[in-house]
């Protein structure tokens, strides 16, 4: 590291400017992230002579994002998908970098097998504990599309008790030990769990089980004309590469990261939209909107 520091950097170095939203933190250290980050810049300058520049505090809330986009302050930001459905008019949607994890990301609505319920509709009234993380931006979104294709209310109405915890554990094991009766999770949670405690999986089941979900992206702001582009799209598909790298991802709980198009988002994004009729309050019977 220190070898790095002190080498120059070359004179006709581009200067990408770099931010992240802090929904894309969970329980984690904002030094740690800090520091992550710090380590992997300099490898991108050293290895693709490319300097990222980021915040000193790293992380900016949604409307500050907005506000670098739309003045041309920022190149490329990373925020989860709700936010980017909100920020899309001012980012390039032809490419993004998005999570690309070993196994699909899932989410399972998990319940004590021989409990009686075997549907959603078996939920009303009961408690529920949801999985809080950068992963599971997009689960109350899926949840809600649940409820709504089964024809019931929305989660606020539909639930006895809600709470969010930040570890699966916390999430998993009350509906193991019968203190929540459902839990929404991701799989790829529930199978570690299951892999620490063999009876999990032969006491939980899950009664529905979302599509592939894109939870995240980072994408450059629209009309960005530097020739970065692809150096930092090949800097960020090669975290894993480096430990430096690895320790970046770590933190963030993603696995690897990849290049896609706009049609790789589409059934996330369909879950957002949908989402969002549902939650509009329908017209009384016989009152008509304006011709």
């Amino acid at each position: 590291m220190a070898a790095l520091t002190s080498r120059p950097a070359p004179a006709a170095q581009e200067i990408v400017r770099f931010c992240i939203s802090e929904s894309l933190v969970n329980d984690i250290s904002l030094n740690d992230a800090r520091a992550a980050m710090s380590v992997w810049m300099r490898r991108i300058v050293q290895d693709l002579q490319l300097e990222v520049r980021i915040a000193p505090d790293v992380f900016e809330r949604e409307d500050r994002i907005q506000s670098k986009l739309r003045l041309a302050e920022v190149d490329i930001a990373a925020f989860t998908l709700p936010e980017y459905r909100r920020l899309q008019e001012w980012v390039d949607t032809n490419q993004f970098v998005v999570p690309g994890q070993k196994t699909q990301l899932e989410y399972v609505l998990l319940v004590r097998s021989g409990s009686g319920i075997t549907s959603p509709a078996d939920l009303r009234g009961r408690r529920l504990v949801t999985l809080h993380s950068p992963l599971t931006a997009i689960a109350p979104a899926w949840l809600a599309t649940v409820l709504g294709a089964a024809g019931l209310d929305g989660p606020e109405r539909f639930f006895g008790a809600l709470s969010t915890k930040t570890k699966p554990s916390q999430v998993i094991l009350p509906v193991f030990f019968g203190q929540a009766e459902a839990c929404l999770t991701t799989r790829s949670s529930f199978l570690t769990m299951s892999e620490l405690n063999p009876q999990i999986p032969t006491r939980l089941q899950p009664i529905a089980v979302s599509p592939p979900i894109v939870p995240s992206v980072q994408a450059f702001r629209k009309g960005y004309q530097g020739s970065g582009k692809e150096k930092v799209f090949q800097a960020l598909a090669g975290l894993s590469s480096s430990a430096a790298g690895r320790q970046v991802l770590t933190l963030f709980q993603v696995e690897d990261l990849t290049v896609k198009g706009l049609a790789h988002l589409k059934s996330s994004l369909d879950i957002l939209t949908l989402a969002e009729r549902l939650a509009r309050p329908s017209r009384p019977p016989g009152k008509e909107g304006p011709q």
